[in-house]
C-alpha cells in the first residue's frame, strides 16, 4: 500500500470512528408530524395578508375565513386531516410527493441545479476528476448501505434520515394522471442492491457496474472505463433519448410508454437507467464563470442528464463539476452532502496523470452500452425537443453573487441570524426595484418529524412592512432600528413555528387533499377562502413572487438554484459562510424582472442593514 493510500485509509477509519451509531437507528423513536389547529393556521394566514391585500379585501377575505372555520365544511375537512394524522406517522407524506409527481411541467422548471466548488482542481482532466468522484460517491453510498453515514443533529435533536436512503438508486417515471417515484436501494442488512451507475457522453448511454467482489473500483480503473467510453462516443448521437426526458411529463409520458409498447427489450433499457446509483455525464463544453455554469447545470445541453433521474453529475471539458437532481425526491442539502464528501476526500489525491493511471490499474471492467429501439415518430420528436430546450434556456438568466462585507462572524459577533437579516434584505431590494411588496415563500425544515420535508415560512410580515415603509419615508434612525428588530423577531417566530410543524400552507395543502377525496366519496366541499384572488395573490397557488432557501453553512460547499415559481418572480438562494454570503438568483428575462437591478439592490440592502442597523455607522 503506497503512502497515498495509507492516508486516504486513515481518513476512512477516522470518519468511521466519528459514526458511534447506525445511520437509520433512530427513524422507529422519531415524533409524528404534528397536525395545526384550523384556528391558530387562519389567524396566521389572515395576519400574512395584511401587508398583500388592501383592508377592503382583507376584511372581506376574514369574513369568508371565519365564516369556514365554524362551519360544518371546516369542521369535516380538519376531522378529515385529524383521522389521517392519528393512523399515520406522517400525515403529510404521500401528498407532498403527491405535489410533485401531479406538475405535469417540464422537469426543467422543477428540477435542481447546483456547483460543487470544491471539485474545481487545475491540472486535472475531465476524465481524473470524473473517475474521483465516481470512486468517492460509490464510497458514500457504500456507507449508507453499511448504515455508516453520521445521524444529523440540530440543537441535539435527531433529524429523520430517510432522505439519505432516498438518496440513490431512485429514478421519476412519467406516467398518468401521476408520476411515480421508484426506489431501489436498500441497506445490507436488507439485502441486495443495484451497484451499477450510468455514463452519459455526447448522448450515449453506458451503464458501468462499479464493484468487483464487493469492493467499489479504484480510481484508475474507473479513469479506464470513462476512457473507453469516451473513445466509443466521439460522434455525437443525434438520437438520444436524453433530450426526451426535458419534454412536459405528459408528453414524455406517451412517448415513454409507445416505446416500451413497441419493444420490450426498451423496457429493460429503461429499468437499467431507473435502478442505477447515479448518473455522470461527460459533458463536450467548458464555461467561462460561475453563473455560466450554474445556468449549465440544468440548460446547457438536453444530452446533459436524464432529467428523470435522482442524481446526475455533470462534468465539464475543464473538469468543473455541476449537479442536476429532480427535486421531488429528496431536499436540496442531502443532495449537497455527498457531493461535497466526495470533493473533500479527493483532494488530497494525487493529480492523475496517463502514465500512473496506466501503472495502476490492473484490468479495465467491461461496460454495456444502453441503446434504445427508436420509431421514425419517436426520432421525429427528439429534434423538435431540442428546440424546445433552448428556447426555454434561451428565457433563463441565472446570477451567482458573493456579496463579502460581512458574513455569519459577525452576525453571531451581534448575536443575530444571518438567515433572518438576508430574508429582510431579500425584500427591500425587491421593494427598491419594483416599488412593491412581494409575497416570499422560505423553506423551514420539518426534519425533527417522522419522514419531514419542508414547511413555508411566509417572510413577509406586518412588521416588515412597518419596517419597509420606515426606510422608504426617511424615519429616524432609532425609529428604523425598533422597527428592523420588531421584524426580525417576527420572522424568527415564524421560523419556529414552521420547524414545529406549525405552519400555513402545508396545512392548507391538506384542506384541499381532504376536500378531493370527500369529492370522491361524493361530498362536495368548497373553502371559499382559499378560492378567494387574495389566496393567489398572498402567494398560494404557487405564486410566490420571491421563492428563497438557505443551502447550509459548509464553507466553500456546494450550493445551487431552482428556476422562480413565478415567470414574474425571483428565484434567490443562499450559502452562510463566516465572512460572506453566496446567492444564486435566478429569474426570467422578461419585462417585469430585472436580474441585475435585484442584485445591485440587495448588496445595497445588506449593506444598509449593517451600516445603519447594526453598527451606527
Amino acid at each position: 500500500m503506497n503512502l497515498i493510500s495509507k492516508a486516504i485509509k486513515g481518513r476512512w477509519n477516522e470518519f468511521y470512528a466519528k459514526v458511534m451509531e447506525p445511520t437509520f437507528s433512530h427513524q422507529n423513536s422519531l415524533p409524528s408530524l404534528p397536525l395545526p389547529g384550523l384556528k391558530d393556521t387562519i389567524e396566521k394566514y389572515l395576519k400574512s395578508l395584511s401587508p398583500i391585500v388592501s383592508k377592503e379585501e382583507l376584511e372581506h377575505v376574514t369574513s369568508l375565513a371565519r365564516e369556514f372555520e365554524n362551519s360544518e365544511n371546516g369542521k369535516k375537512l380538519q376531522n378529515f386531516l385529524e383521522l389521517k394524522s392519528s393512523t399515520s406517522r406522517n400525515w403529510l407524506e404521500d401528498w407532498w410527493y403527491d405535489a410533485y409527481t401531479t406538475n405535469r411541467d417540464t422537469l426543467l422548471t422543477q428540477n435542481m441545479g447546483a456547483i460543487i466548488p470544491k471539485s474545481f482542481m487545475t491540472n486535472t482532466s475531465q476524465i481524473g476528476i470524473a473517475s474521483q468522484i465516481i470512486h468517492h460517491l460509490m464510497n458514500y453510498w457504500s456507507l449508507v448501505r453499511q448504515q455508516k453515514i453520521e445521524v444529523t443533529k440540530s440543537r441535539g435533536t435527531n433529524w429523520d434520515m430517510s432522505q439519505v436512503y432516498n438518496l440513490f438508486n431512485a429514478c421519476r417515471t412519467p406516467a398518468f394522471p401521476k408520476d411515480k417515484i421508484e426506489r431501489y436501494f436498500c441497506t445490507e442488512s436488507e439485502g441486495s442492491c443495484p451497484s451499477h451507475i450510468v455514463v452519459l457522453c455526447n448522448g450515449h448511454i453506458w451503464k458501468v457496474d462499479t464493484l468487483q467482489n464487493g469492493t467499489v473500483l479504484n480510481v484508475p480503473e474507473i479513469r479506464n472505463i470513462l476512457e473507453v467510453i469516451k473513445t466509443h462516443s466521439c460522434r455525437t448521437d443525434e438520437n438520444s433519448i436524453l433530450k426526451l426526458t426535458s419534454l412536459g411529463r405528459d408528453q414524455w409520458a406517451n412517448i415513454r410508454e409507445s416505446m416500451i409498447c413497441n419493444s420490450s427489450h426498451n423496457q429493460k433499457m429503461f429499468e437499467t437507467i431507473s435502478s442505477a446509483v447515479f448518473c455522470l455525464t461527460l459533458a463536450n463544453d467548458f464555461v467561462e464563470n460561475e453563473s455560466h455554469l450554474m445556468k449549465y447545470s440544468i440548460f446547457g445541453s438536453p444530452s446533459n442528464a436524464y432529467m428523470d433521474k435522482n442524481f446526475n453529475i455533470i462534468v465539464l471539458k475543464d473538469g468543473k463539476a455541476c449537479l442536476q437532481a429532480e427535486h421531488g425526491n429528496v431536499d436540496a442539502i442531502s443532495l449537497f452532502a455527498p457531493c461535497d464528501f466526495a470533493a473533500d476526500q479527493f483532494l488530497g489525491d494525487p493529480k492523475l496523470s496517463e502514465k500512473t493511471t496506466l501503472q495502476n490499474s490492473s484490468s479495465t471492467p467491461t461496460v454495456e452500452k444502453v441503446e434504445f429501439l427508436l420509431t421514425g415518430s419517436v426520432s421525429s420528436r427528439i429534434a423538435e425537443t431540442e428546440k424546445q430546450f433552448f428556447a426555454l434556456s434561451s428565457r433563463i438568466n441565472v446570477n451567482v453573487y458573493h456579496y463579502s462585507n460581512f458574513g455569519a462572524t459577525f452576525c453571531k459577533s451581534k448575536k443575530l441570524y444571518a438567515d433572518t437579516i438576508i430574508q429582510i434584505a431579500l425584500q427591500m431590494a425587491y421593494l427598491k426595484t419594483h416599488n412593491k411588496l412581494a409575497p416570499i415563500y422560505e423553506t423551514a425544515s420539518t426534519r425533527k418529524f417522522y419522514h419531514g420535508r419542508t414547511e413555508t415560512v411566509r417572510s413577509l410580515t406586518p412588521d416588515l412592512a412597518k419596517y419597509l415603509e420606515a426606510c422608504e419615508n426617511s424615519a429616524t434612525n432609532e425609529t428604523i432600528k425598533t422597527l428592523f428588530f420588531d421584524a426580525y423577531n417576527s420572522h424568527n417566530t415564524l421560523m419556529d413555528a414552521a420547524r414545529d410543524g406549525k405552519g400555513i400552507d402545508r396545512h392548507f395543502l391538506g384542506l384541499r387533499m381532504s376536500q378531493l377525496a370527500l369529492e370522491s366519496y361524493g361530498e362536495k366541499i368548497t373553502i371559499p377562502f382559499l378560492d378567494d384572488p387574495s389566496y393567489s395573490a398572498s402567494g398560494g397557488n404557487g405564486n410566490f413572487l420571491l421563492s428563497t432557501s438557505f443551502l447550509g453553512y459548509t464553507e466553500n460547499g456546494c450550493f445551487g438554484y431552482v428556476v422562480p415559481m413565478c415567470k414574474d418572480g425571483y428565484g434567490a438562494f443562499y450559502r452562510i459562510n463566516a465572512s460572506r454570503f453566496t446567492f444564486t438568483l435566478s429569474n426570467y428575462f422578461d419585462d417585469a424582472t430585472n436580474g441585475d437591478e435585484f442584485r445591485e439592490n440587495l448588496e445595497y440592502s445588506l449593506d444598509f442593514i449593517k451600516n445603519v442597523i447594526l453598527t451606527n455607522e
